[in-house]
């Protein structure tokens, strides 16, 4: 037999309070997600929040003559709302279910309906419904915890709000606890439409999980953006600062880096290297420019094996590159003798004249790379016939004048 309740006013008050409020939210929740789409999952999200809000206030607007309607179909709301949220999180997780997944979810909550309308109509058996229902939640709930921190091991930029979409789960489910428990040991159906403690916190969760668990998921989709954005921005720093070819810093990186460098003491001293292919348009034209394209990437990768973590290394354009040597002056002679070595290996294919020069904080970085070309230049001119061997590789020093090697 249906059990016939007396509204409680300050039942009504409160309930009305919270439906007013969560179908608020949802209806701006699902006009955002529609008007303005966001990440896979906003939408589900929406749906989902939906679907409970509105199978919450069916269950509760029940009558004697719409019990069976009103269990079935706010029941039924209610979990496939659940269902939604936790497709919501696969999909923005890139992690869609498969079809078999979704439909299998599908049967077991047809499959619970049917058991609620034969405890229903075969007795009305309210704690069993009460029980069973909570049984689905509960393990919807289950597999979305699982689900969350799969998400966090696995986009740990995104850690601090997968845990706040967790928060808000987690203690949403602990407010209900008070009237699930209630109501699971057989205190009846009045229990459930009274106003008490446990139908305050049940309310209070629900009024948690609509606004502060929208609002979380929006904070998710917001750090996603941003990450993104904040990748896409180091991306397009770093193509604006290197060279694709070769993959060392382009001239613009190369003034980047300089500047860095004499930010230091003003009395920094750095060696400054400029290396030039020898003859680099007959190989381009006799042999192809994939030929000369890979002399480019071996000489890059030659510098790149010189270089010390502190040094700066970069192709200037064209067939030109530069290397500044920062550290000490028995450091930068060794330096120089392994790149020698480097440079008279068979893997480059080309020979190659250098031009030394020394450089100091506040020195315009074009002016050290002039000086270093007249020394590349000159040993150019010392060597006029060039054949692929580096026997003939010369490494020429120009000296600056004034104090310190540097033209004052």
């Amino acid at each position: 037999m249906a059990y016939e309740w007396t509204a409680d006013p300050g039942m009504v008050v409160m309930a009305g309070t919270v439906w007013g409020v969560t179908t608020l939210v949802s209806l701006l929740t699902v006009a955002l997600a529609y008007l303005r789409p966001s990440y896979p999952g906003w939408r589900c999200w929406a749906v989902g929040h939906a679907a409970i809000v509105l199978g919450m206030l069916v269950s509760a607007l029940r009558t004697p003559e719409t019990q069976t309607v009103s269990i079935l179909l706010g029941n039924g709301l209610v979990m496939t709302g659940s269902a939604v949220f936790l497709l919501a999180f696969h999909r923005f997780g890139r992690r869609p279910p498969t079809r078999p997944q979704v439909l299998r979810q599908a049967l077991v909550i047809a499959g619970t309906l049917v058991t609620l309308a034969a405890l229903t109509v075969l007795g009305d058996q309210f704690t069993a419904r009460f029980v069973l229902v909570c049984g689905y939640l509960g393990a919807v709930h289950v597999a979305l915890t699982r689900l969350i921190v799969q998400l966090v091991h696995a986009e740990p930029a995104l850690r601090t709000a997968y845990l706040l979409n967790m928060g808000v789960l987690v203690l949403a489910a602990m407010l209900t606890v008070p009237r699930t428990v209630l109501l699971a040991t057989g205190h009846g159906e009045a229990m459930a439409f009274a106003l008490n403690g446990p139908n305050v916190l049940m309310y209070l969760g629900v009024t948690l999980l609509s606004v502060g668990g929208t609002f979380a998921f929006w904070i998710l989709h917001a750090d996603r953006r941003r990450h993104e954005v904040q990748s896409l921005q180091g991306e397009l720093w770093r193509q604006a600062q290197h060279d694709p070819l070769t993959a060392l810093l382009n001239r613009r990186g190369l003034w980047s880096a300089f500047s860095a460098w004499e930010a230091g003491p003003a009395t920094r001293v750095a060696t400054l290297l400029v290396c030039d292919i020898n003859e680099f348009k007959r190989i381009n034209d006799t042999r192809g420019h994939a030929a000369g394209d890979e002399c480019l990437r071996q000489l890059s990768a030659a510098l790149r094996a010189v270089a010390q973590p502190e040094d700066v290394a970069g192709r200037w354009g064209g067939d030109e590159f530069v290397l500044l040597l920062t550290g000490s002056e028995a450091a930068v002679e060794a330096q120089v003798s392994t790149l020698t070595t480097q440079l008279a290996g068979e893997a480059l294919g080309c020979t190659v004249s250098v031009g030394r020069t020394l450089v100091r904080a506040g020195e315009a970085l074009e002016d050290a790379v002039a000086r270093a070309d007249r020394a590349m230049y000159a040993s150019k001119a010392n060597h006029p016939a060039r054949a692929p061997s580096w026997q003939e590789r010369t490494l020429t020093h120009e000296r600056p004048r004034g104090r310190e090697g540097i033209p004052s």
